[in-house]
């Protein structure tokens, strides 16, 4: 990543490494002007005094300090926006292995056993004719909205204030506030939102109660979104149809594999009607290396005096 980056810099600036702890950061790199990473302490930032711009390398900047970038009141943070196509790709195919029962009938065939095959007691979910509420209609969400059209089925939308400029991917779209309706409609529910103080625990006990018993819900946002015990018990009472989410409450630390259940609270694993996946949806060949040079053009846009891409309002944390 460093060469990647150093190459796309060129002679405007040194690029040096460090781990992501506040103290390597410190050690490494205290001068710095520009950080890119997917985690920035709030240590770091008060003391990098010349710290003039933040590059996160992933979508999302829920691992940047928020408070202190606040407080400093002198440095941008920018978001990295490559990953929405793969991700959306992927939020489709966990609706649909969820829909078509996929993980259950591959584990049962694997030994033999034919059950979920036709007459199953698990009949596939039609897509089609059927209503999806995707949550977040920012980058991810509108690129799941893109992929969603061809399943003739009819698509809505929620954003923080009930309007959006991919207003024209959707049939129709509320704001946050006013989306009871659109949770009792919806046959499948998406959250594509990024992780605020305002969205974090947003789909709770209430909000599960809304949710039709045929329901089925795809988390590829964040884990803190959904409320950790109102959906393991909506699941495990079949309350709802089922889920499929990529992200948890208890991941391991990013880009290390460890062997820890995806739930500390709750055997979610037990679940029969979820769909687990760790955290791979933006994951792919190219991705990485897009991450990468994403980061670096933007990084030398600001360098040479010009304004950097998706610039994020941090008072909105998005």
């Amino acid at each position: 990543m460093t060469d990647a980056i150093q190459q796309i810099l060129g002679n405007t600036a040194t690029v040096v490494t460090s781990e992501r702890t506040a103290e390597s950061m410190l050690e490494n790199a205290v001068d710095a002007d520009v950080v890119a990473s997917v985690r920035v302490p709030g240590d770091f930032i008060y003391k990098a005094k010349n710290l003039k711009m933040i590059q996160t390398l992933g979508a999302g900047i829920d691992k940047i300090d928020r408070q202190a970038v606040l407080e400093r009141g002198d440095i941008i943070v920018c978001n990295n926006p490559v990953n929405a196509p793969e991700v959306a790709e992927y939020a489709t195919m966990l609706l649909l292995s969820a829909a078509k029962h996929i993980i259950t009938s591959d584990k049962t065939l694997r030994k033999g056993d034919w059950t979920y095959g036709w007459g199953s007691p698990n009949p596939n979910v039609e897509i089609r004719n059927k209503t999806c509420l995707i949550i977040g209609l920012g980058n991810i969400g509108s690129e799941i909205a893109k992929r969603l059209k061809g399943f003739d089925l009819t698509l809505k939308a929620v954003s923080r204030t009930g309007t959006s400029s991919n207003l024209h991917l959707v049939d129709n779209i509320t704001s946050l506030e006013k989306m009871k309706s659109f949770v009792q409609e919806a046959d499948f529910i998406i959250l594509s939102l990024p992780l605020t103080d305002k969205s974090r625990g947003l789909i709770d006990e209430d909000v599960i109660s809304w949710m039709k018993s045929t329901a089925i819900l795809v988390n590829i946002s964040r884990g803190e979104i959904v409320d950790e015990t109102a959906l393991y018990h909506a699941l495990k009472e079949k309350r709802i149809l089922g889920a499929a989410l990529d992200v948890w409450w208890n991941s391991p630390q990013f880009g290390k594999a460890e062997m820890k259940f995806p739930s500390s609270n709750f055997p979610y694993h037990e679940l029969d009607n979820l769909v687990l996946s760790p955290h791979r949806a933006a994951y792919s060949v190219n991705t990485e290396r897009a991450h990468i040079k994403y980061a670096g053009e933007n990084i030398l846009r600001f360098i040479r005096g010009n304004q950097p891409l998706h610039i994020v309002d941090m008072n909105l944390g998005y």
